[in-house]
């Protein structure tokens, strides 16, 4: 009972904040004009200055090689198809405010009816919200649908014996050797996703994603000897793709876990410049380009340091 009263009066309160300056007597007051203007010819002047300006962005773009002719005619017909919606719909509105004016007519206090009306309604779904909720407790765990299977592992490694079957089969392609060599890592076998990706890339030495994947499996591997094989991996990347934003940056954490770290702080700076849009990569590179500076003057001052020690 206590939780109808709660809900009862919250829905109270709410309906008299939201409707209490209706009933005031400065809500028949005349609205003014506001901040932006509702008349016709100004709307269309700004809309016409706004396409005018797009316009001009359109052919500095060009100009300066930004976009392709083809690409700055689309765009152009754009532009136009905009400004000719944009003109019809200003006739509408011109041609509907003049019969607003003709037929407009002042209702005073009319706000305490319509107040009233919304009033009982916030009231009447309020109830029947109540009734709806009762002996529901919203608390507990959101349920799957009725009926909806789940997903057990089970399954999971039926879907990859499957894949696995069509490719060793040959009917496979390489985006299916690819993701069942994923699924491999997935599952934890790990010699499995070695040995596949090792087929892709001896299959097609350009293969992107069987470099990098052997790269970074050798680069969190915990023997050090495949640790050292990553860097190949890398290097073959970044002559697939010189600027490959992975490849440079799993590259300077290897040279930083080898502590070459002139080498790793150059290949940071390459990398900062050629990921100028990747903001993820640029925060990465950045706090490593700091440690790395930070430990180069540390390391400038024990050696300046160093000579009063042996002195002294």
């Amino acid at each position: 009972m206590s939780s109808w009263i709660v809900i009862i009066a919250l829905g109270a309160l709410c309906a008299f904040v939201m409707l209490f300056p209706l009933w005031q007597r400065r809500s028949d007051r005349v609205l003014g004009a506001g901040i932006e203007s509702d008349d016709i010819a100004v709307q269309w002047t700004l809309e016409k200055d706004r396409l005018v300006r797009e316009q001009h962005e359109l052919d500095i773009a060009l100009a300066e090689g930004k976009i392709s002719p083809d690409t700055h005619q689309i765009e152009r017909e754009q532009v136009v198809e905009d400004a000719k919606r944009a003109l019809d719909k200003l006739r509408q509105a011109r041609s509907m405010n003049e019969k607003l004016a003709v037929n407009a007519e002042h209702k005073p206090r009319a706000y305490q009816r319509f107040s009233l009306v919304f009033g009982a309604l916030i009231f009447i779904s309020t109830i029947a919200l109540t009734v709806h909720l009762k002996g529901l407790d919203v608390r507990k765990k959101v349920q799957t649908a009725e009926g909806a299977p789940e997903v057990q592992m089970a399954d999971i490694k039926k879907m990859v014996a499957s894949l696995e079957t069509r490719v060793n089969e040959g009917q496979g392609t390489i985006k299916d050797q690819l993701m069942l060599a994923r699924s491999y890592i997935v599952l934890g076998d790990h010699d499995k996703a070695v040995g596949l990706y090792q087929k892709i890339h001896q299959s097609d030495a350009s293969n992107m994603g069987a470099v990098m994947a052997l790269g970074q499996i050798y680069f969190n591997s915990k023997n050090v000897s495949e640790q050292k094989q990553s860097l190949t991996y890398f290097d073959k990347a970044l002559v697939i793709e010189p600027n490959k934003i992975e490849a440079l940056w799993f590259k300077s954490l290897w040279l930083v876990r080898d502590r070459k770290l002139e080498q790793a702080r150059e290949l940071l700076v390459r990398l900062q410049s050629v990921s100028k849009d990747n903001k993820q990569a640029q925060d990465a590179v950045g706090r490593l380009l700091a440690e790395l500076d930070k430990n180069r003057v540390t390391n400038h001052k024990s050696k300046t340091q160093s000579p009063d020690a042996r002195t002294n």
